[in-house]
């Protein structure tokens, strides 16, 4: 094919005969054979072909300038491959922020799910015991608020207690499990939501317990200073009540210091 080109007075291009030479040490390399000549050598000899076509002696020079030039302004631009590559990271770091907000989300859902068929299970119990007993045989406390058992006064949270320690683990356990994948933001995010819309103050007391005793100290200050400040002043006063039960006196008084803050 060059010297079919060379027959017709006509020098080939630059970039054709880098390609002829790329395909000619293939072939060599496959049959174990040696092309017999550098590429640096053969655009040499292609440099000097075209000078001599054109009959100028500095065509020579000006040919290789030309092509240096062309190959810089090829070449990619540094800015914008570093403004693509920023891009890039830019979209992955959102589709992994959008994925885990998702899962945040069904993770809260499934929360508030077992929460709401665990208050339906406690109410069913108690309409249960409220038929067995018949309503001449209960009091009258029991018959206004059958979810809870009729049990003597020291005990007489015990029931609605076990529930409050139930939904504040599952909470805590899903708010861990993000906060130990170094997603701290949605943990709060999932205790914050979790508290103000779907527990009680007594299951917030509990969640705060919860969490410090599971050394989770920086989402437990975080929601008892969100909470006493945002919270209305009756549920910041039972969750206070609540911890001060518990003996978590420091707690009590920082979600009373929080609220008056």
């Amino acid at each position: 094919m060059l010297s079919r080109y060379l027959n017709e007075t006509r020098v080939p291009g630059r970039e054709f005969v880098e390609r002829l030479y790329g395909e000619a040490s293939a072939d060599a390399a496959a049959s174990g054979q040696d092309t017999g000549m550098t590429r640096e050598a053969l655009l040499t000899l292609h440099s000097s072909a075209a000078a001599e076509r054109r009959g100028c002696k500095h065509c020579s020079e000006l040919s290789e300038r030309i092509d240096s030039l062309m190959r810089q302004l090829n070449a990619p631009c540094p800015a914008c491959v570093a403004h693509q590559a920023e891009r890039d990271a830019y979209q992955l770091r959102r589709k992994r922020d959008t994925a885990r907000l998702r899962s945040a989300r069904r993770k809260a859902a499934r929360l508030h799910a077992a929460v709401e068929a665990m208050r339906a299970e406690t109410k069913g119990d108690g309409r249960a015991l409220a038929a067995e007993a018949g309503p001449e045989e209960l009091p009258a406390a029991a018959r206004t608020n059958r979810a809870l058992l009729p049990v003597p006064h020291q005990h007489r949270d015990r029931q609605q207690s076990m529930k409050d320690m139930s939904a504040a683990r599952q909470l805590v356990a899903q708010a861990g499990e993000l906060d130990g994948e170094g997603r701290e933001d949605l943990a709060f995010t999932l205790l914050r939501q979790s508290t103000t819309e779907l527990l009680t103050p007594a299951e917030t007391a509990q969640v705060v317990v919860e969490l410090r005793q599971c050394e989770r100290d920086r989402l437990a200050n975080d929601l008892i200073h969100v909470f006493g400040r945002d919270q209305a002043k009756q549920d910041v006063m039972t969750v206070a009540l609540v911890l001060h039960e518990k003996g978590a006196t420091d707690d009590a008084g920082a979600i009373l210091r929080a609220a008056l803050g």
